[in-house]
């Protein structure tokens, strides 16, 4: 297990790369995607994401779907920090404990594993006291296309 990341990353390099701008979850062109803003912490992938109402599975709270996305997206992320961008192969995913949907949560993803093909990473939730909500863990293959640029809008 791992810290939550910082409860306002903004500060830190992020790492979307502008290449992709209608990515659902990280995209700021896709009008009905998360706007997911991730950033470098030392070697880990860190962001904040808050739930809005829309997003509820059992009333008030986040659906269980939309945090397996979460992990997916943290997946590929956990390469970016080692120049390693993939694309999900493999995922697998816990909720430990109902995210309810009026706290930001906070999002760490770490590389554990490299390879020829690929790599390894964990994921793990976290509610804004810090108590671990969700982890995941999977496997990315490496992008073969043109590496992603990174945003040079800064944080």
């Amino acid at each position: 297990m791992t810290t939550a990341p910082p409860a306002d990353p903004s500060g830190l390099p992020l790492l979307n790369p502008a290449t992709f701008p209608d990515c659902f979850v990280c995209g700021p062109a896709n009008a009905h995607g998360l706007h997911l803003r991730v950033h470098r912490d030392g070697d880990d992938a860190v962001a904040v994401y808050h739930p809005e109402t829309h997003h509820e599975g059992y009333p008030q709270h986040f659906h269980g779907g939309l945090v397996g996305l979460l992990v997916d997206e943290m997946l590929v992320y956990a390469g970016a920090p080692h120049d390693l961008w993939g694309m999900t192969a493999k995922v697998g995913y816990r909720i430990r404990r109902p995210i309810p949907l009026d706290a930001p949560l906070g999002l760490r993803a770490r590389l554990t594993q490299r390879g020829g093909r690929g790599f390894r990473a964990e994921v793990w939730i976290h509610l804004a006291d810090g108590t671990l909500a969700a982890q995941g863990e999977g496997t990315c293959v490496l992008w073969t296309g043109d590496p992603p640029s990174g945003d040079d809008t800064g944080p």
